[in-house]
């Protein structure tokens, strides 16, 4: 087979007559392949019958199309077998199409299936090798030895179809680690400048929270008091923060044809972690100022009330 015809490879599209349609009218991607190709991806037949079945390989007169191909052409998938196909670009061979396999993603999950010819096709420069799964070096040797004895003026070269999806969805990966990177740094600055803003207003309110020590107010009572003042922001950006996210999401999922919908419970979850991580940030530093010693809390704060009359003085 061709390697652009590789499962993840760029499978070239052509232009095709079709027989009942107008010419050259129709194109389609083509995977040039051999015999055994819908066998080893354990692709399914859906009507017909595989090129191997019927057609010996000296004649390379048949072809395969997926259900996408065959709904494009507007054929039943009965009736799009027996039918020929006419490839204008390669030669002027009838091809007869003999069997429809059901479709499968042979691109990134970015793109829409699209309609798919496999053609026989005796020049290949790659082949696909099922391995039983075990013992894969033993495997991969006796492919390389085989591969040595057919072809020993060229060097033995494999990957894993796995492996060559993966690096399909590269820029995905790597544009994840980015945005988690900066979401954890974003997270930290936050709960630092939360930090930063309880231990002002602990500061500013020393006065008011000792005297509602004094006055009997309890620890929780004092902490309350602290938490509805600083989680107002929070929740305020949680609010403005939640359609931004959700139309950013949706704009980024439109690149690809197959996508997971978004959950309104998802954004509800993230808005209570965050909340949670504002609780956590304020009351660490909110309990310390609420547990002060009120008398020292008030002696402090008449002694920078007295330097400041007498600085004025």
């Amino acid at each position: 087979m061709h390697n652009e015809s590789m499962p993840g490879g760029y499978f070239d599209a052509y232009a095709f007559d079709v027989e009942g349609q107008s010419k050259g009218t129709w194109k389609a991607r083509t995977a040039f392949a051999d015999f055994e190709y819908v066998q080893i991806l354990g692709l399914k037949i859906i009507a017909g019958w595989d090129l191997s079945a019927q057609y010996p390989s000296d004649t390379m007169s048949a072809v395969l199309i997926n259900r996408t191909a065959a709904a494009s052409l507007g054929f039943i998938l009965e009736t799009a077998v027996g039918k020929w196909i006419k490839n204008t670009l390669l030669d002027s061979a009838l091809r007869k199409i003999v069997g429809v396999v059901e479709d499968f993603n042979y691109t990134t999950l970015k793109e829409a299936i699209e309609p798919l010819v496999i053609a026989p096709n005796p020049m290949r420069n790659a082949i696909l090798v099922r391995l039983a799964p075990g013992n894969l070096s033993q495997e991969i040797g006796m492919v390389k030895n085989a591969y040595a004895k057919s072809a020993p003026t060229y060097p033995f070269e494999y990957s894993f179809l796995d492996q060559n999806f993966d690096w399909l969805y590269k820029k995905d990966l790597r544009e994840q680690n980015i945005l988690s990177l900066f979401a954890g740094l974003a997270i930290i600055i936050a709960c630092l400048g939360l930090f930063g803003l309880t231990s002002f207003t602990a500061a500013k309110r020393t006065k008011e929270i000792g005297v509602r020590k004094v006055l009997g107010s309890s620890v929780q009572n004092i902490l309350w008091l602290l938490l509805k003042e600083l989680l107002k922001p929070v929740i305020v950006a949680t609010i403005i923060a939640i359609p931004v996210a959700y139309l950013v999401m949706d704009s980024w999922l439109q690149n690809f044809a197959y996508r997971a919908g978004m959950q309104w419970w998802v954004f509800m979850l993230a808005a209570g972690i965050i909340v949670a991580i504002a609780l956590l940030t304020v009351s660490v530093k909110g309990v310390k100022a609420a547990m002060a010693n009120p008398v020292k809390s008030l002696r402090s704060e008449y002694c920078r009330e007295s330097s400041i009359v007498n600085g004025v003085r």
